[in-house]
């Protein structure tokens, strides 16, 4: 029985995790219901989170129970989520720089534990996520409607177009007007953006595409070993030699590259409910925002 509690107990603290004080909790029999156990497993769950200080509850007659306290941190060690580890993308530019500031503070205002670890490559982080190796991965909208129809992650939050990258240009030698046929295009297959915007600038081209590391773009181009690329419009400055110009199909609707999601697996239902209601996809922008303009400086 105290493994039986004790597990519900887990699930219930995850539960409680996206509310706030003030909120009416569903009754022992609903939660019973939920969970597929009985009303007493359900009432020695709530005991023990009570016991511990993690929630207090206050009966209003045929209203229901309602929460007077929440102590955030200790709900989280009770559901197993002392810490959640998030993956995004390497912060080399200050958009993904404030990125990681905003949810650095995010989470901090919201008493949840973070590890924010950085992997270059949308397509990467997700197949890591997939593996249990992360909670959540930050990716581009146009990475996951690439990944969305296999049905085993599911989109928590969204930061808006400009929340990943301010635009995306082409990265050429500056005696280059645009992809031409027989260049050399490199493309990075670890990313979903790069692949499908360098298929897309290149169509009705005869190029050789070249595998590169995206982090290698701008070296390769200096040697000579490829004629063009895509690139982050805000990426530190280009040197000598090279240029950046507009991508063909800037003339039409945004494509979902410039704009960061959260993902979670569909399984993580506790976690996407966590994460809905403690971050604030305005409160990060702002920051990142901040951080982009001088305002503030990067801290993650």
């Amino acid at each position: 029985m105290l493994h039986r509690y004790g597990s519900v107990a887990e699930e219930l603290a995850r539960r409680l995790a996206a509310h706030r004080v003030g909120d009416r909790l569903a009754s022992v029999g609903e939660l019973a219901a939920e969970f597929g156990t009985g009303r007493g497993t359900v009432q020695a769950a709530l005991k023990l989170l009570t016991d511990e200080g993690a929630v207090a509850l206050e009966r209003r007659g045929s209203l229901g129970s309602f929460i007077t306290r929440l102590d955030y941190p200790k709900l989280m060690a009770r559901a197993g989520l002392a810490t959640v580890i998030g993956v995004m993308p390497v912060a080399y530019s200050l958009h993904f720089a404030g990125l990681a500031t905003g949810l650095t503070r995010a989470f901090a205002q919201a008493e949840i534990p973070l590890v924010l670890a950085q992997v270059r490559g949308g397509r990467s982080r997700v197949q890591l996520l997939r593996t249990g190796r992360f909670d959540f991965a930050i990716a581009s909208r146009m990475a996951w409607e690439a990944e969305a129809g296999a049905g085993d992650l599911r989109l928590v939050l969204s930061f808006g177009p400009g929340s990943s990258v301010g635009e995306h240009v082409l990265l050429v030698r500056a005696d280059a007007d645009g992809i031409a046929d027989g260049m050399r295009v490199g493309v990075d297959p670890a990313s979903h953006d790069h692949m499908r915007l360098t298929l897309d600038e290149c169509r009705g081209r005869s190029v050789e595409m070249v595998e590169i590391s995206y982090g290698q773009a701008m070296s390769l181009l200096l040697r000579g070993q490829i004629d063009a690329t895509v690139w982050d419009g805000g990426a530190p400055l280009v040197p000598p030699g090279l240029k950046t110009l507009p991508l063909r199909r800037q003339k039409s609707p945004p494509a979902g590259d410039t704009e960061a999601v959260m993902l979670v697996r569909s399984a993580d239902a506790s976690l996407a409910a966590l994460l809905r209601a403690r971050i604030r996809p305005e409160a990060v922008v702002a920051v990142q925002r901040r951080v982009l303009s001088g305002e503030e400086l990067p801290a993650f």
